[in-house]
């Protein structure tokens, strides 16, 4: 699984780069041999009176569909955390209904009602 790290206005530390990679890594290996690539991108945007916020967007190349999460904090490190909590309930839903359409084709062609 090949997993590509972005950073605009959002400083993209070595410790950051470690510390994603291994949430991503633990959030999608079970799914490995179906996952192409990942996409990780930060972004800052600076709010008006409160703290600046980080988003952190995360794309998976996911065979037959991509899947795409994300969440902000102002911290960064927390951004990714919340992305990756949700990356892989997201991805295990993609496969399930990916499972559930594929059986109802199956039914559906050998006459059955599902």
């Amino acid at each position: 699984m090949k997993i590509r790290l972005t950073a605009r206005n959002v400083v993209l530390t070595d410790r950051l780069r470690v510390h994603v990679r291994g949430r991503v890594a633990l959030a999608l290996g079970r799914f490995g041999e179906r996952i192409d690539k990942v996409s990780v991108r930060f972004t800052g945007t600076v709010a008006g009176r409160g703290p600046s916020q980080k988003q952190c967007r995360i794309e998976v190349e996911l065979r037959p569909r991509p899947v795409s999460v994300e969440d902000a904090d102002a911290d960064a490190f927390a951004a990714a955390d919340g992305a990756t909590d949700r990356l892989s309930r997201s991805v295990a839903r993609a496969l399930e209904r990916e499972q559930d359409e594929s059986r109802s084709l199956s039914f559906s062609a050998a006459g059955f009602k599902p």
